[in-house]
């Protein structure tokens, strides 16, 4: 998800926290640190509510800064002591949405899932992205109430509760905001890994032998620095080499509800001229259309779509459209087994088949063009995944549950007859 910050008051919030359930109840901390740990995040905050514990990772390499409130964490705190009004009175509620309009302008949403935040329940974003969001998972069903700001109410949301921001935030008698210090992010504390621990251990020895060395052949000392010098610099050549074989793929490759959102804008029309919109087909960078005649004129379709090509037949013809999007996927990669999971509950969810298969990594570099045999290949840090599913009249953008997971790319949307297919790659640790 990618990080937020705002300022209402006093008080700096944060929206776009990643968040995952935590499990031991003796030991909220240490699990939520080694979780840490694990998909490389350096803040967190814990929320304890009806019998539920989860943990909200940030990263300070995206914005977030220690002391920020979660403003996900306080808004659900007050759900969970308030409830919500729904099937005829005030209740407590453990499926929820919410979208609220904030002081900058973005809107802020939230979705909750048997009283746990979905991983990417907690963004801000702007009013059309939150409404998207909003509309593709209630159309999933199962939640007990739809909590916004009044103009929402237009939208016919059942159970909906006309709430603002302003309403759900704490505050004292003075009306001055009283935030706690619960829902602030701190910063993980873990232990140092084995292998960590192992290898600053070898760095000791070393260093105390690289030291007797010193003092026993002081009349070297230039030649060894000068030696040194040279070792690291060719370190750093190797080094650099190495990061440009093996570049991160999904940060050049825009997120998946991007390129997901920008498709199906491009749906429209379904017709041109009298003629019938068969097939459409997105990539990264263009969308394909197939069109079928139902008996129109060839002139019609040239009329509103000029450079479409003909077919022989003259019942068929192909046009092309441009589709801009920038590379903008700023996620931290999870560990294969949790996003594996988190993709197949989504899907199963969702009532779609999800198709995956690993990819398995270059052991070799291609040959070169004389024909000589590539070096091993550099080894990489992350696994792929195949990833396809046929969501039948789901759009993209209702399966955002499953497209907002962390380092789930498309390469391809395709729409035949009402039916869309997706394909594209999962990268994880």
């Amino acid at each position: 998800m990618s990080i937020h910050t705002l300022q209402i008051g006093k008080t700096r919030f944060v929206c776009g926290l990643f968040w995952q359930s935590l499990s031991r109840p003796r030991d909220f901390w240490k699990e939520a640190c080694q979780l840490a740990f694990k998909i490389d995040a350096d803040l967190v905050v814990l929320r304890k509510d009806q019998a539920m514990a989860q943990a909200g990772y940030a990263s300070t390499k995206e914005g977030a800064r220690r002391g920020q409130q979660s403003l996900a964490a306080v808004i659900s705190k007050t759900i969970a002591i308030e409830g919500a009004h729904y099937d005829g009175h005030q209740q407590p509620v453990h499926n929820w949405l919410c979208a609220f309009k904030l002081p900058d302008d973005l809107w802020a949403y939230c979705a909750v899932r048997d009283a746990n935040f979905l991983p990417n329940g907690d963004f801000a974003g702007s009013r059309e992205d939150v409404l998207d969001r909003l509309q593709g998972d209630y159309a999933l069903g199962g939640w007990n109430v739809v909590i916004g700001e009044p103009e929402l109410e237009q939208y016919g949301f059942h159970n909906f509760n006309a709430r603002t921001l302003e309403a759900l935030l704490p505050k004292r008698k003075n009306g001055q905001l009283h935030i706690r210090k619960w829902s602030s992010l701190r910063p993980v504390k873990t232990a140092i890994p084995p292998g960590v621990a192992i290898a600053a251990g070898a760095a000791g020895v070393l260093l105390v032998a690289g030291t007797s060395l010193y003092f026993f052949q002081q009349h070297q000392k230039k030649e060894q620095e000068k030696e040194l010098a040279m070792a690291a610099a060719r370190a750093r050549l190797s080094a650099a080499s190495a990061r440009q074989s093996t570049e991160r793929p999904w940060l050049a490759k825009p997120l998946a509800l991007d390129f997901a959102k920008a498709c199906q804008a491009r749906l429209d029309p379904l017709t041109a001229g009298g003629w019938q919109l068969d097939q459409f087909q997105c990539e990264v960078n263009k969308a394909d259309y197939l069109w079928t005649s139902n008996g129109a004129n060839v002139r019609y379709l040239l009329e509103k779509i000029p450079s479409a090509v003909l077919a022989i037949s003259g019942t068929q013809a192909t046009s092309t459209g441009v589709i801009e999007l920038k590379a903008n996927g700023k996620d931290v990669l999870l560990a294969a087994d949790i996003v594996l999971r988190h993709l197949l509950e989504s899907s199963q969810a969702l009532g779609i088949t999800l198709k995956m298969a690993p990819i398995a990594p270059l052991t070799v570099a291609p040959p070169t063009m004389t024909g000589i045999p590539g070096a091993p290949a550099p080894k990489t840090e992350w696994k792929t995944y195949t990833l396809s599913a046929d969501l039948g009249v789901l759009t993209p953008l209702m399966a955002s549950p499953l497209l907002g997971q962390p380092g789930v790319r498309l390469d391809r949307i395709s729409w035949n007859a009402g039916n869309w297919l997706i394909e594209g790659v999962v990268y994880a640790k």
